[in-house]
């Protein structure tokens, strides 16, 4: 990982997560890309047949100035000593498609940016946040943090596995390759059983044997957790283990599927205030 992108709307929560990007870009020893984007202002002009948009140069000329020393403050108020911090302003791309501008930071593997959550049936209940859209949509790795997030050296990490699931190995590795810069880090694997997917004590048994023959990290166990549903589960497993920070492999469901299914990696981004590494598992 060359660099990490962190995007800001200068929040109190944007602040938080860039308090661990800081911390996670000098752990890697990553180039940082502090990101705002903004739309442009537009004027309506009227032409025989109808009206034309164009943008308020001289309007844009004033806001990207003063945004630009915004983000500039921002991007000094924290200690950057040892990291190289770059500060960018981008107009009119749509935050969480990401894939749109990523182009624009070669190396980037990792995005953190803060939520809020779902703080509402408007807000996030129904189409999800920018946050869970990102998650859904991002080709990297996807760090949430959320306003009572504070950050401290990783010592311990959930990581929830499928156990039918041939991708949920992939997202062990790229945890692994996360995580190397912080020494004796224990990984909890958490198999959640709910009424509806429930996994016997020989299935899990087999599971554990076929791990331990492909994964060579030695810090590591696997806990089963009993709940109604997979979120509570991950609830109580977090607060059972006092874990740092959550790591999760999302499918990136899309259109029908997405809107019938939902995700349950957007779930915890919207609902549970844990540190959240959502990563794309392999197509």
């Amino acid at each position: 990982m060359k660099s990490i992108l962190h995007l800001t709307d200068f929040s109190e929560t944007a602040r938080e997560s860039y308090r661990y990007a800081l911390a996670i870009a000098k752990a890697h020893q990553a180039a940082l890309h502090v990101v705002h984007i903004y739309d442009r202002p537009y004027a309506s002009i009227a032409y025989q047949g109808g009206l034309s948009a164009v943008v308020d140069v001289e309007m844009d000329k004033r806001i990207r100035h003063e945004l630009a020393q915004h983000l500039a403050a921002y991007a000094k108020s924290e200690d950057i000593h040892g990291i190289e911090v770059h500060a960018h302003l981008l107009a009119d791309y749509t935050v969480w498609r990401v894939g749109d501008y990523l182009d624009k930071f070669p190396g980037t593997g990792l995005v953190v940016m803060g939520t809020r959550g779902a703080t509402s049936l408007w807000h996030g209940g129904l189409f999800g946040t920018n946050t869970a859209r990102l998650i859904r949509h991002s080709p990297i790795p996807v760090l949430a943090i959320h306003p009572k997030n504070t950050y401290k050296p990783y010592t311990k990490v959930l990581l929830p596995v499928e156990v039918f699931e041939e991708k949920s190995l992939p997202v062990i590795q790229k945890a692994l390759d996360f995580l190397r810069p912080w020494t004796d880090v224990r990984i909890i694997l958490a198999v959640i059983n709910t009424p509806y997917v429930f996994y016997d004590t020989p299935t899990i048994q087999g599971f554990v044997e076929r791990l331990r023959s492909q994964i060579s990290y030695p810090a590591w166990e696997l806990k089963v957790y009993n709940d109604i549903s997979v979120e509570e589960g991950l609830r109580q497993a977090m607060e059972t283990e006092k874990a740092d920070l959550i790591i999760m492999g999302t499918h990136a469901r899309k259109g029908l599927a997405q809107f019938l299914f939902g995700s349950i990696t957007e779930n915890i981004a919207q609902h549970l205030a844990y540190p959240l590494l959502a990563i794309p598992m392999e197509s």
